[in-house]
């Protein structure tokens, strides 16, 4: 036993020592100025992709709020994907009806939101051989942009960047405490990971959606390749193998929404964590070779915070079983040895648990207060948010990483029901 527990004390060394970055990384997210790209010289043109299945409550709602954006409208031409829609759906029949071009797609055999981009790509090649926008932003159905949220993001691509994401907020915050730990997870990952590494000039990755792509990195004409169940991270992991750097503007800010029940949330997360592997057996050694021969610690971070989160969790449980250890040890010294066999025996889970949950809580108050601001919630519902995540982390993300090494996982769509106007959600901010 022993030796077993000084071979498990080395392996939490090793790991608290390969994460030992993301310290820095939430100090400079916390405390560190937003990073600011210049006025634009120009107006860039853009491609905007929508994907959709059965979205007909909230597609009108985000093409209005791309028309209604402070950006000259010729510069932009908005492309939707009617994607396994059902029969009496009016997804693309309400796009068609706000002037855009719409592709329906009905194919059983390939389902996931990445052959509707192949789908759009290859259409749009043939249809429009001629048309080559500077870059693509894709979203999904359910999204409202900010009025200025194209402006920013054209301010990004006119700075060099190749490819961009921007803010996620969330149109449904503060419906449970389901929405609360999904919406304030992506806000900590764009406070944490986001911004932190456009401040230190490292590059960053794209989650699904609030993104564009410059035509030097790829164009309707070259295709989409990326069919993944998790198709953002296999296009990021490849992005950044071909030394394309991904950015982060923060002033371009978005909103989707997010699951509102446990088991829609449990699936979804399933999903990613089930991506995350596929990933790894496709990327694994390709980031870790180019990380060792370049010393780019660009490559070192993505590895490890995109394919290996097990070990921020592993560390966790390290510190309890020391503290566990340390405080058994004292009791037995009083001669409190039936004590000491109890804390031995039962405390730690308990403590793993309850460090767990601390560490996610201080992550989550930190997020949530930096952003106070831009969350469109009342207080009461901003302070639940910040006990909600780490209990959404320990009872979904969780447990779905563990279930995604064992259990065959196929995409499935997730309902959209908050039909939010961008006009209401002005108003959530102000009463915010």
């Amino acid at each position: 036993m022993k030796i077993a527990q000084i071979i498990l004390n080395i392996v939490g060394i090793i790991f608290m020592l390969l994460y030992l970055y993301q310290i820095l990384f939430i100090a400079v997210g916390t405390f560190a100025r937003r990073k600011k790209y210049p006025e634009a010289k120009k107006y860039h043109t853009f491609a905007i992709l929508i994907c959709g299945r059965n979205e007909e409550k909230v597609i009108g709602n985000l093409i209005d709020s791309i028309q209604n954006n402070n950006y000259p409208q010729e510069k932009i031409r908005i492309f939707v994907c009617a994607d396994n829609c059902d029969p009496t759906d009016r997804t693309a029949a309400i796009a068609r009806e706000k002037r855009c071009i719409v592709y329906e797609r009905h194919d059983q055999s390939a389902i996931g939101k990445g052959y509707a981009l192949r789908l759009m790509f290859d259409n749009i090649a043939n249809d429009f051989p001629a048309y080559e926008p500077d870059a693509i932003m894709v979203f999904d159905a359910d999204n409202l942009l900010a009025p200025n949220y194209i402006a920013e993001m054209n301010k990004a691509l006119d700075s060099g960047i190749q490819v961009c994401t921007s803010f996620r907020n969330s149109k449904n915050y503060g419906t449970n405490w389901v929405s609360a730990g999904a919406s304030l997870s992506f806000v900590r990952e764009c406070q944490f990971f986001h911004k932190s590494k456009a401040v230190l000039g490292l590059s960053t990755h794209v989650s699904g959606t609030g993104f564009y792509f410059s035509k030097e990195v790829m164009s309707f004409k070259t295709g989409w390749p990326y069919t993944m169940i998790t198709e953002d991270l296999e296009f990021s992991a490849s992005s950044t193998l071909k030394g394309v750097k991904i950015g982060y503007c923060e002033d371009a800010e978005f909103f989707d929404e997010q699951p509102t029940k446990f088991r829609q949330a449990y699936k979804q997360r399933l999903r990613w964590c089930k991506g995350g592997l596929m990933g790894f057996s496709l990327f694994h050694r390709s980031l870790l070779g180019t990380f060792f021969k370049t010393q780019d610690f660009t490559y070192y971070e993505y590895y490890f915070s995109r394919f290996f989160p097990v070990g921020a969790y592993y560390s966790f449980s390290f510190v309890a079983s020391c503290i566990v250890n340390t405080l058994a040890r004292v009791l037995e010294a009083l001669n409190g040895q039936v004590i000491a066999n109890a804390v031995y025996f039962m405390a730690p889970l308990l403590i793993a648990l309850f460090t767990t949950y601390m560490g996610l809580f201080v992550d989550s108050v930190f997020a949530c207060l930096v952003n106070w601001k831009r969350i469109r919630a009342t207080t009461k519902q901003k302070i639940m948010s910040m006990f909600a995540l780490p209990l959404f982390t320990m009872l979904i993300s969780m447990p779905a990483s563990v279930a995604a090494l064992f259990k065959k996982v196929k995409w499935e769509p997730i309902e959209h029901n908050e039909s939010i106007t961008q006009r209401q959600l002005e108003e959530m901010s102000s009463n915010g």
